[in-house]
């Protein structure tokens, strides 16, 4: 149902300017309309309340269009190019187009004026506003919208532009609030495994250390073979260092079959399990616990070819005297230097690292070596798993608040649009 329009006279005085005549006209969706009369100004414009998402319920903004006529459907940009009824005319230029996110209740002082407001011509070109047009421009709007914020219906006029909007509204905050409630289930299941890793973390760092067997200088020998089962001869090994500087490692040195030099053979404790299950080989003998050594001393030479460099294996179980295939091997050329190692350096070297790492896997002390690199790393392990937790914690108080705004939201708006 199609409510009358009221209208009344009013004059507003303007600082510098003088004074405005104004027919003031209450239409429908909460927009004001004012006909203006004054020095160098004629015309209308037209206070509307903007009704935006994710903001108050009701408008805390308005937006003042140039001119009287219909609103246009959001999918017609034909107010665009085409001028409105009674466009305001200021010192003989006709302005088009509208000015945005005006609070009513400080309205702006400066250079204010959105970028839709121009002069339209009649070829479809904007131009933009001159600065005697722009600055008596902005003195109306300012004294147009202190006028619309002291009408005394102003609350009304809100709940009528909010009113035909509130389904859609409504329908976007229940979105984005679940949107929310569906980030905060993840959250939680992040919480909860971080939770479990802690605990873990805290039971490796209760258990009592087990038993190193020391190293054992007699060497052994042991055959290599390449990815396809060929023989490529017998290592003479021996361990040079058990659980030296860097825990649950133990120093192997290498002799024969084109290869000599020192192998360091461990548990991965930069894996993300509370007990390591990966293993983690260094060319050369390691003696410091940084994740990114440069260079070793005692690294191996395979084919006359010094190597260096490291491989990691997220899963022992996945190892055998042949697989796999290809493992890295970098020829040195320098500290922090060094190019790929020719296809028989790496075949050779492939071959030493798996046997290695079987002869470290079948230890009997494997399970001590394994809880002695646990535990070297759990005390950072734990900081970081309570960081992460205070982390998670925050981000869901932020979005439980943030669901709960959403969810108000909806409510209001569904009321309003009863």
């Amino acid at each position: 149902m199609t409510t009358r329009p009221i209208t009344h006279r009013d004059d507003v005085h303007v600082p510098g300017m003088g004074t405005l005549a104004m027919r003031v006209t209450t239409l429908e969706h909460g927009h004001v309309r004012y006909t203006v009369r004054g020095p160098h100004v004629r015309g209308s414009f037209v206070v509307i309340p903007e009704v935006l998402h994710d903001r108050s319920v009701l408008p805390s903004t308005v937006r003042v269009q140039f001119g009287d006529d219909a609103e246009p459907g959001e999918d017609d940009l034909s107010f665009y190019w085409t001028h409105r009824l009674d466009e305001p005319v200021v010192y003989n230029v006709r302005l088009h187009g509208w000015t945005e996110h005006i609070d009513p209740d400080s309205p702006p002082s400066g250079y204010f004026l959105g970028r839709y407001a121009t002069c339209l011509r009649g070829n479809r070109t904007h131009r933009e506003l001159s600065f005697g047009v722009r600055r008596r421009t902005e003195a109306v709007v300012r004294a147009l919208v202190r006028h619309w914020a002291a009408l005394p219906h102003r609350a009304g006029l809100g709940m009528a532009a909010v009113r035909p909007e509130a389904e859609a509204l409504a329908a976007h905050e229940a979105k984005e609030a679940q949107a929310l409630e569906d980030q905060i289930t993840e959250l939680q299941a992040q919480r909860k495994a971080v939770r479990d890793r802690l605990n873990a973390v805290l039971g490796v760092l209760r258990r009592r250390p087990r038993t190193v067997r020391p190293a054992d200088p007699a060497p052994v020998k042991v055959p290599i073979v390449d990815a396809k089962g060929q023989p490529l001869g017998v290592l003479a090994v021996r361990e040079v260092a058990v659980n030296e500087v860097v825990p649950g490692t133990v120093v192997y040195e290498a002799t024969g079959a084109h290869v000599y030099g020192r192998f360091t053979v461990g548990r991965d404790r930069f894996r993300p399990l509370p007990l390591p299950v990966g293993v983690r080989v260094t060319y050369g003998h390691l003696r410091s616990t940084s994740p990114y050594p440069s260079e070793q001393e005692h690294e191996p030479t395979v084919h006359g070819v010094r190597i260096s460099g490291v491989w990691d294996h997220e899963r022992a179980g996945g190892i055998s005297a042949s697989a796999p295939a290809r493992l890295p091997a970098s020829a040195s050329s320098g500290i922090r230097a060094g190019m790929s190692a020719s296809r028989a350096t790496e075949r050779r070297a492939s071959a030493v690292l798996r046997a290695l790492v079987l002869r470290y896997l079948d230890r009997p002390d494997a399970a001590a070596l394994q809880l002695a690199a646990a535990k070297s790393e759990a005390p950072r392990e734990l900081t970081r798993c309570r960081e992460q937790l205070a982390q998670l914690k925050a981000q869901q108080r932020e979005c439980e608040t943030q669901a709960l705004r959403h969810r108000t939201r909806e409510a209001q708006y569904r009321a309003l649009g009863r």
